[in-house]
């Protein structure tokens, strides 16, 4: 297990020495990050509490090196979930495609676990990446999730792609809800966003999503515009489907016009 030590900011930052960024490749790594003052300011909107730390896990592939760019998945968890305990299940399946895997919790509970809330987290898990691994603001970016953490995707991808992220997919697991749409609203991302390739992932025996509300997202979203736009059903109820996960990471890297 990794842990990294907060850093002080302003000056004392750039002059201290950061300490050893060792990942093991196909482990849950663990460590915290400092949230910038922007961070901590986009974090108290709605009410919540000050909030100083981020906790964030990585999980690398067999190979890895910082010196050359690799896909990163981020990982959301629905509300009141922590994501870092969400991606054990799917880790394994994220290492063996050959991409790094990405979770961001508050150090502090939310009062209420806003877009902002959660982008503040993840931005201060990017800052300490960036600073231990150069350049890995320009890496590709796909987020996830499964059930509520699927309706928190779309939010988190409109804002990187706000940010000038590359976001080259999003997987929504056992999605009920079209939420691509509501956050095309409330953020500007861009035509960039319609591009991005929507991977969703359903069980036929479903009962939390249905067959008729899975594809009722599907249709609400080309219905917005979004034109590259998977779905895909497997025989299971309300649980994530490891296999069409890893085709969406493939579907993501390589993308196949259908």
């Amino acid at each position: 297990m990794l842990r990294i030590s907060a850093f002080l900011l302003g000056a004392a930052l750039a002059s201290a020495a950061p300490p050893a960024f060792e990942v093991k490749p196909r482990a849950i790594n663990l460590f915290t990050a400092p949230l910038s003052a922007r961070a901590q300011k986009l974090a108290a909107t709605g009410g919540n509490p000050p909030v100083f730390d981020v906790k964030c896990a990585v999980v690398v592939p067999e190979g890895f090196t910082p010196a050359k760019p690799w896909p990163i998945l981020i990982w959301n968890a629905a509300q009141n979930s922590q994501a870092i305990e969400a991606i054990g299940p799917i880790a394994p399946t994220v290492a063996a495609a050959g991409w790094v895997l990405l979770a961001a919790d508050g150090a502090t509970p939310a009062k209420i676990e806003t877009t902002e809330w959660c982008s503040a987290m993840l931005a201060g898990a990017i800052d300490q990446l960036e600073r231990e691994w150069p350049g890995v603001r320009k890496w590709p970016i796909a987020t996830g999730g499964f059930s509520g953490g699927s309706k928190r995707t779309p939010y988190i991808s409109a804002v990187l792609i706000e940010n000038r992220y590359r976001v080259i997919g999003m997987f929504l697991g056992g999605c009920n809800e079209d939420r691509a749409t509501d956050a095309l609203r409330w953020h500007k991302p861009g035509p960039a966003f319609l591009q991005t390739p929507v991977f969703l992932s359903g069980g036929a025996q479903d009962r939390t999503a249905n067959v008729d509300e899975q594809e009722a997202v599907a249709a609400s979203l080309k219905k917005t515009g979004f034109v590259r736009v998977r779905r895909e059903s497997y025989e299971g109820g309300h649980e994530l489907h490891a296999p069409h996960l890893a085709e969406a990471l493939r579907w993501f890297a390589n993308p196949v016009p259908r």
